[in-house]
């Protein structure tokens, strides 16, 4: 009972620091510190190296464990295998506009300069086994990787994912090499190293299996979003069932819960699922802090720093651990910026759980010295704190309040169906009702959601209408409509105003205040005439659910003054039209594309997603 109350009194000061470090963080205005960082020095401040308040026990053992674990799984969620592929079909694509090859590449030069750097060491009388020492250099932190690139929102754009991949086979792979390692030269029997094969066999059946079972099953889908949740119960069950298999192999159970997060990426499709928000609020709200805490919390920063041969020590491991990723990362010049390469280099310089894990190894075999051992920790912690400071600095962090904000007013079956072909387009949607059981409705969806009277412009100022971007207006009373529009266009000087109405005259708003109108008359003659004069085009947008049209604000410097027969978009991304000034240009091979150009894009959502990404910003008054 005793030990049941000394666990949750360290469990609570944890989740305390959970809870506020990144509210002190954010307050934090003269040096942008990532919120890892943060929970990593919180934990060092209340553990072995501050005040020492966290007691051990099977508890937050658990939890620690789990959180890791929980992190890979979300880190294997993270993968975007279309970005896996060449960015056009075509055979002819450089090959550094493969993020897969480019991070090979990366990687086996990473392992070649920390062989070189290794055999140094041994030379010194650092380590007495170079094989080893090269892979515990060649590590990278997926679980530091993540975060930050999800902090940044930029983990989906084609540098964000080549980060990632690269991130991704320098923990896998050395994962694996590590673990063959340790068995050959512990002289154990080859089919023991043979069953971590197994791994991989059951990744493949279970993602067999989900196509099969999970895939499109109306009984899935049906309970998804009810009091069962049987997606998220689903996603833990096969967490466990990795950790367990992998466990009974004698393997890191952390390979087994990234192949799970894998078979969850590879069944459910991120843009049209809610799955991935519950997994991160449960693994970022929760499990990954206590993680990053209980990392700082049991290191003893004072033990190394006792030690003499740490002055020379931890600064030749700082030199080499930065050395074997940022050299590599200058090859990233090729599709990105100088900034962005050495960037993403510091970023990939962060090391944590499996370098130390590595060491640890590595000391209990007596390949490592003591004295080493201790200065690699230090510098993992150096590193996961130190790399995402640098990368912060030098690639600030995409806004994403600066979508477009459409305010709705009056929920009804045409404003519904509005919003839900606006989702796609990721804008900030918030909606205005008078009825009490809509509001009721809309906020069970988690939707932005007011009640009161749209015609009382204080009200509406106080909501922020004076920041919309477009306002629709949909209510059934057709004066009330009017006296809206009015409010929209002379008190708060909004130029996009829709008026979705049931009236076959032209209202007077129309004349007044500019508003478009839409009346189910127009509505059915604008899409009956393009059905007929452009079938195939017109079908794309209203029959494929996948496709979408932006327009997208030219700010690339990479793409300044480049003819477009050179420019490669992901997928089956097309450029429709390109308006210059006043000027709008239909494109060709031979068109160079110049600063400030709005580029119209065409294609499947997810890669017209990647081509904003590639290309600049979405402009404004993006077409819909």
């Amino acid at each position: 009972m005793e030990h049941s109350s000394i666990s949750y009194i360290s469990l609570l000061i944890i989740i305390l620091l959970a809870t506020f470090v990144p509210i002190l963080i954010t307050k934090i205005k003269f040096i942008p510190i990532p919120i890892v960082v943060g929970e990593i020095v919180s934990g060092m401040i209340i553990g072995k190296s501050g005040f020492n308040l966290i007691q051990e026990s099977p508890q937050l053992d658990f939890l620690y464990t789990f959180g890791f674990a929980f992190l890979m799984f979300l880190s294997g969620l993270e993968i975007d295998f279309n970005l896996m592929k060449p960015t056009n079909k075509s055979s002819e694509a450089k090959w550094y506009k493969k993020p897969l090859l480019v991070s090979i590449i990366l990687f086996l030069i990473t392992l070649i300069l920390s062989f070189v750097i290794a055999y140094m060491f041994k030379a010194f009388g650092l380590v007495s086994n170079v094989a080893l020492m090269s892979l515990i250099l060649s590590t990278t932190s997926l679980g530091i990787v993540v975060p930050i690139l999800k902090e940044k929102n930029i983990i989906n754009s084609e540098y964000g994912q080549t980060i990632l991949l690269t991130s991704l086979i320098s923990d896998f792979v050395t994962m694996v090499l590590i673990t063959f390692f340790v068995t050959f030269y512990t002289s154990k029997a080859t089919y023991e190293v043979l069953l971590i094969l197994l791994l991989f066999v059951a990744f493949f059946v279970f993602y067999r299996m989900g196509l099969r079972f999970v895939v499109d099953n109306k009984i899935v889908k049906e309970l998804a979003d009810t009091t069962s949740q049987i997606k998220v119960r689903g996603a833990f069950s096969l967490i466990l069932i990795f950790i367990a298999l992998a466990q009974s192999l004698g393997t890191e159970i952390i390979l087994g819960t990234f192949l799970a997060g894998l078979i969850v990426a590879l069944l459910d499709e991120k843009d049209k699922s809610d799955l991935y928000v519950k997994l991160d609020a449960i693994g970022y709200g929760f499990f990954v802090p206590i993680f990053f805490i209980m990392v700082g919390a049991n290191f003893d920063i004072k033990a190394v720093i006792n030690n003499p041969k740490a002055i020379y020590l931890v600064p030749a491991l700082l030199i080499a651990v930065y050395a074997v990723k940022v050299i590599p990362s200058l090859l990233l010049k090729f599709n990105f910026s100088m900034k962005k390469s050495i960037a993403a280099g510091f970023l990939l310089s962060s090391r944590l759980s499996l370098i130390i894990a590595a060491s640890a190894i590595g000391l209990k075999l007596g390949l490592i010295k003591e004295e080493t051992n201790g200065a690699i920790i230090l510098v993992a912690i150096i590193t996961c704190t130190f790399s995402p400071l640098v990368f912060n600095q030098m690639m600030p962090k995409i806004d994403l309040k600066n979508k477009k904000n459409i305010f709705i007013i009056g929920i009804n079956d045409k404003s519904m169906l509005l919003a839900r072909r606006l989702k796609k387009f990721e804008m900030n949607l918030t909606f205005v009702t008078y009825n009490k059981s809509q509001f009721d409705k809309i906020s069970a969806t988690g939707e932005t959601v007011y009640l009161g009277d749209a015609t009382d412009s204080k009200w509406l100022e106080e909501i922020g209408i004076d920041k919309a971007d477009t306002v629709v207006v949909a209510k059934s009373i057709e004066d009330m409509n009017t006296e809206i529009c009015e409010i929209c266009k002379v008190e708060f000087g909004i130029d996009h105003i829709i008026l979705l109405t049931n009236s076959q005259s032209t209202p007077k708003g129309e004349s007044l205040y500019g508003a478009m109108s839409v009346s189910p008359e127009f509505a059915t003659a604008f899409m009956a005439e393009h059905f007929i004069i452009h079938p195939k085009a017109f079908s794309l947008l209203f029959e494929e659910e996948d496709f979408m049209i932006e327009e997208v604000y030219l700010e690339n410097e990479e793409y300044f003054l480049k003819p477009l027969n050179k420019v490669v978009l992901p997928g089956d991304c097309l450029i429709l039209s390109i308006l210059r000034g006043a000027e709008k240009i239909i494109p060709h091979g031979y068109n160079i594309l110049q600063p400030g150009d709005i580029i119209m894009i065409v294609g499947e959502s997810h890669n017209v997603k990647k081509a904003k990404n590639i290309l600049g910003s979405i402009r404004e008054d993006s077409y819909l």
